[in-house]
């Protein structure tokens, strides 16, 4: 964002997720219709504390087993801009298990992920998403998708129930784990820090 206020969206790089492990996961996520993802998605809809965003497990669609795991599938919603909320997934990583992103619905969107170096995160060059994109988060990739635009942004994503369950003392199965205490560990052009 500059100091005038206007939002700096980075170039749209238009991508579909190759073939790979998650190749079975990615050919269900595809197959979920649009009018699918958004039932049950809202404006008005409760943001996930922990995550940032509103997320709604899609319990119809047929869980899909790989060797890293079973894999659900959800709806999320990421709001626009305002004070009280913010409009970007929580900067978070996963160790076990990919996640593969479908976007559905919105103006548009900034995808920024990075790895962790010497305990701060290292981010790669943004780039920008819209509908029809997808994006696979690998293990170990700390990833953040924020709403660059003035509606909500909606897509569906795959993930096996741990990456839902922070990774905490009391919970050692949880594989969730928010950067947002590490050196750089909210990308530095978003608007408000988490």
């Amino acid at each position: 964002m500059t100091e005038s206020g206007t939002i700096i969206v980075p170039p749209h790089r238009p991508r579909l997720i190759e073939q790979s492990e998650v190749g079975p996961v990615v050919a269900r996520l595809r197959s979920i219709p649009d009018d699918r993802v958004i039932s049950g998605l809202n404006a008005q809809a409760e943001v996930d504390p922990k995550a940032g965003i509103v997320i709604v497990h899609l319990p119809d669609i047929e869980t899909v087993t790989t060797y890293k795991g079973s894999y659900h599938f959800h709806s999320a919603l990421i709001k626009p801009s305002n004070p009280k909320e913010p409009n970007f997934v929580l900067p978070h990583v996963h160790e076990v298990g990919q996640e593969p992103y479908r976007m559905v619905l919105g103006e548009g969107g900034e995808m920024n992920v990075g790895r962790i170096v010497d305990g701060r995160v290292v981010w790669e060059t943004p780039f920008a998403v819209q509908a029809k994109d997808e994006v696979n988060v690998l293990e170990g990739q700390v990833h953040s998708l924020r709403n660059t635009g003035n509606e909500a942004f909606i897509f569906t994503f795959a993930c096996p129930d741990s990456h839902l369950i922070n990774k905490t003392l009391e919970n050692p199965a949880g594989d969730r784990v928010f950067t947002t205490d590490l050196p750089n560990g909210t990308p530095p052009q978003y608007p408000i820090k988490a």
